[in-house]
């Protein structure tokens, strides 16, 4: 993997790491390069204020070229420029704690990019809304670019991981499904984005309570096939996805992008660095309250509940999830066609999700998924 901050200190490697997650974006419109080099330059490693006001200012100097580019009739300029000022105010946002206020100012500001972005792209899309507990849950429905046969194209249900945005999957595989003839769907399950900051509504461990949910909103839709739905879940959804599929049948084939077993053994207690966002997403006040929440987040027992065609991915060196994880997951699964594909450092990849290779790495998942939800 790049390292950007080269000293070799734990802070480094986790600040490149985030730097480069957002070069393996760039190359699905949500960011430029060039740019982020020039704003990292003013980033101390580790120092989450200068994170904060360097990624502050990238974002607040795109949204006011994407309004000048609206303003002149370009809106395919402006969309470009709101979809780069959205990243730019997500990763500002990074760099603050879930208590400070300004976490939920900078959210909204990218969620205001996002939505003009997407308004004024290319991109067919349609929001939904997930009735969920007396709640609705924000969705966002993205159909085939290309119909590419006659008929009704398949869905893949893209989750999403620790508090990463479920609008960042745009970015990270949504674009290459509708490239192919899919619908893709994305959703803010508990934990995440909208449910978490506006509705309250902290991370649980039975996931396939949301899915089920989401899953029959979905089937309100007569646009695709309801027998070819499947399921991607990446990073922290690696917990989520395999969960969801133990108790869903309508999935019809599942792809675990970084496979964890256990939140608590494999992550919270694996990587350190990540245990304040836990806490947060958690709604724990505590490392106690946060272990006590995250002990039943395991796929203990569940695994041999799945039916579909399973694939996992994973980095061979991933710092975040150990591999045993993801070869636990696998061993315990009984379905007769199930993959485990362990990416090296010679060939890249070999990182958490594999996001040091990803032009290789999603079209691959994608391929596989799209394979066995084909007629």
């Amino acid at each position: 993997m790049f390292h950007y901050w080269s000293d070799g200190s734990p802070e480094a490697h986790v600040d490149s790491f985030q730097l480069t997650w957002l070069f393996s974006e760039a190359a699905q419109g949500a960011a430029d390069t060039n740019e982020l080099l020039r704003t990292v330059k003013h980033i101390r490693a580790g120092n989450r204020e200068d994170w904060y006001a360097a990624f502050l200012r990238l974002a607040e100097e795109l949204e006011g070229q994407a309004d000048a580019a609206r303003q002149q009739g370009h809106d395919a300029t402006a969309s470009d420029f709101y979809f780069r000022a959205f990243t730019a105010f997500r990763a500002a946002e990074r760099g603050v704690a879930g208590s400070d206020p300004r976490k939920m100012e900078v959210y909204e500001r990218a969620m205001t990019s996002w939505e003009r972005a997407l308004t004024l792209s290319v991109h067919p899309f349609e929001r939904m809304s997930v009735p969920f507990e007396g709640a609705a849950l924000d969705a966002w429905y993205f159909p085939p670019r290309y119909r590419i046969k006659n008929d009704l194209p398949p869905c893949v249900m893209f989750l999403s991981g620790a508090d990463a945005l479920p609008e960042e999957n745009f970015f990270r595989g949504v674009q290459y499904f509708t490239a192919r003839g899919a619908a893709c769907f994305v959703f803010n399950m508990p934990g995440q984005g909208s449910s978490l900051r506006r509705l309250n509504l902290s991370t649980r461990a039975d996931t396939e309570a949301p899915v089920k949910a989401a899953i029959d909103a979905l089937m309100t839709r007569q646009d695709f096939d309801h027998e070819r739905l499947g399921l991607l879940g990446v990073s922290m959804a690696g917990y989520y996805a395999p969960r969801a599929a133990a108790f869903e049948p309508r999935f019809k084939a599942l792809c675990i992008w970084g496979g964890l077993y256990d939140v608590l053994t494999d992550l919270y207690d694996y990587y350190p660095p990540l245990r304040e966002q836990l806490r947060w997403i958690g709604g724990c006040a505590s490392d106690e309250e946060a272990r006590a929440k995250y002990r039943s987040f395991t796929l203990e027992g569940l695994l041999p509940r799945i039916q579909c065609p399973v694939l996992i991915t994973h980095g061979a060196r991933d710092r975040m999830v150990p591999v045993a994880s993801a070869q636990r997951t696998f061993d315990e699964l009984v379905v007769h066609d199930k993959t485990l594909r362990l990416y090296t450092p010679d060939e890249g990849g070999a990182e958490h999700c594999s996001m040091d290779n990803w032009s290789q790495v999603i079209p691959y998942q994608v391929d596989w998924l799209l394979d066995r939800i084909a007629r």
